[in-house]
């Protein structure tokens, strides 16, 4: 029997299959295209130049909507208070296994908590 012989379910003829090297799919996505994802990342990470303090200096982009984000909060903005503290609590590392202590304590969770809900609800009542 010829291999073209015992061709069936998932397995095609051998004049039919894949050579070495030679893609299912050539002409898919070309190398080196960018999505959503690449082309946010390169743009967050280009710096800019910013004066603090009166005097000038380099941050990236996404260190300068931080600092946005963090004026307004400072301002006493509600929304701006949320979205910091849905972050602190979205990427507060964890107590280490050695047992070192985590930068937010049980108690700075409580306050956090109590802010939302106070704040979440008057925002439902505007």
């Amino acid at each position: 029997m010829t291999d073209d012989q015992n061709a069936g379910y998932k397995r095609p003829p051998v004049s039919r299959r894949f050579r070495p090297g030679q893609s299912g799919n050539p002409k898919g996505r070309p190398k080196g295209s960018r999505n959503l994802k690449t082309d946010l990342t390169s743009m967050m990470r280009k710096r800019v130049q910013i004066r603090e303090d009166g005097e000038q200096r380099f941050v990236s982009r996404q260190e300068l909507v931080l600092l946005r984000l963090f004026e307004q909060a400072a301002k006493g903005e509600t929304k701006a208070c949320t979205q910091l503290f849905n972050m602190i609590m979205k990427f507060e590392p964890k107590a280490g296994a050695d047992g070192e202590s985590a930068i937010v304590t049980d108690h700075d969770h409580e306050i956090i908590a109590d802010f939302l809900r106070r704040n979440v609800k008057h925002e439902h009542e505007d």
